[in-house]
């Protein structure tokens, strides 16, 4: 299979002219611009370029005879009186317009440092973006390589591409990733002490604080725990192999918390986990101050624990966005706890019995 079975002929031209642009002396910052809006326009223009890098570097080891001879070839020229072709040459589209032949072949000569000046290593850095929503704000991105992220409200996730690996970092927040299937460029998620890995699949990963939750939807991913211990003399690590690293499949839940030096994976509800994305937070056996913390990410009104003795009773069910008033009244009935509502109009929560005169929650009808 060649070069143009997989990509158009008019990608390649452009990939191949924008790879020896950016090794030249004079690229202004400017062109690097407008070459990243390039690769972000299409997914396979990336692609494209990366085939021609690579294909510049299997070239950098041919002769300069070899080189010259590639290039006649593919700008249509009679063929030195010399030795026929490697094998390489096969790797090249036999059919590729004038415009593409005189992009590849600018690629062959420079692949050998043939041009007069210096080659320029390509841009470390392909996307480097920042996304920060604010309170019951949520967004929706599609990054650069056609991977396509979900971030929640109140969320922090910043995306930092190369040409050898994906890698982003949630600091807090919740997020649903769809990765592209690229099996040469890991796609690696840092959220607190995790670090998670993924080729081609769907996750959500959500961190409230020290505590952070994995649960994937489709595919697999790589679970890496920066916080993991290596294992005794004469012991292993009950929950992590001697690579330090556990296979996390569709349907399982992987947790990370702070009161824990090891890792939890349970089965998982995968629609609950998403459930966010449709206006629900789905809950099971959370500390109520967990339940709390992402309650607070999307509700109009602060809610506060006044008492630490509520933070751990332990709560299981759903929170519907926009109607959090009527499950704080709810949580009245089920749990030891009073709602009262204080001036500056935060919403705090007492043990019973301990709550102070003042205004009870008021439910809208």
């Amino acid at each position: 299979m060649t070069l143009g079975d997989t990509f158009k002929p008019t990608q390649l031209e452009q990939a191949s002219l924008w790879w020896v642009r950016l090794r030249e002396d004079d690229v202004a910052p400017e062109e690097i611009s407008r070459w990243l809006d390039w690769c972000q326009s299409d997914p396979v223009n990336l692609q494209a370029f990366e085939k021609v890098e690579s294909l510049g570097g299997r070239l950098a080891a041919l002769d300069a005879a070899t080189r010259a001879d590639m290039v006649r070839e593919l700008l249509g020229e009679p063929p030195a009186d010399r030795k026929p072709l490697s094998r390489t040459r096969r790797y090249l589209p036999a059919a590729a317009g004038l415009a593409l032949a005189a992009g590849i072949a600018a690629v062959v000569m420079m692949g050998g440092g043939a041009l007069p000046h210096p080659v320029r290593a390509m841009p470390a850095v392909l996307e480097s973006v920042s996304y920060v929503t604010r309170k019951a704000q949520s967004q929706d991105v599609s990054l650069v390589d056609g991977s396509r992220v979900a971030i929640g409200a109140d969320s922090a996730l910043a995306v930092n591409y190369t040409a050898a690996s994906r890698n982003l970092q949630l600091s807090s927040g919740e997020a649903f990733f769809e990765v592209q299937h690229n099996p040469d460029r890991p796609f690696v998620v840092q959220a607190g002490r995790l670090k998670v890995i993924a080729v081609g699949t769907a996750f959500n990963i959500r961190k409230t604080g020290d505590k952070v939750e994995v649960i994937v939807t489709h595919g697999a991913v790589d679970v890496e725990d920066g916080a993991s211990q290596p294992p005794a003399a004469g012991g292993r690590s009950p929950t992590l192999p001697k690579d330090g690293v556990i296979r996390v499949a569709a349907g399982q839940l992987v947790v990370a918390d702070r009161g824990s030096p090891s890792l939890t994976v349970r089965p998982a509800d995968r629609e609950a986990a998403v459930s966010w994305r449709t206006g629900s937070m789905s809950f099971l056996d959370e500390d109520l101050s967990l339940v709390v913390a992402n309650l607070n990410r999307y509700a109009s009104r602060e809610v506060q624990i006044a008492d630490p003795a509520l933070d751990h009773l332990r709560f299981t069910g759903s929170v519907l966005q926009g109607h959090e008033e009527e499950w704080l009244a709810a949580l009245q009935k089920v749990f030891p706890v009073t709602v009262r509502e204080s001036d500056d109009g935060r919403v705090l929560l007492y043990r019973r019995g301990d709550a102070p005169a003042g205004h009870n929650l008021a439910v809208a009808g």
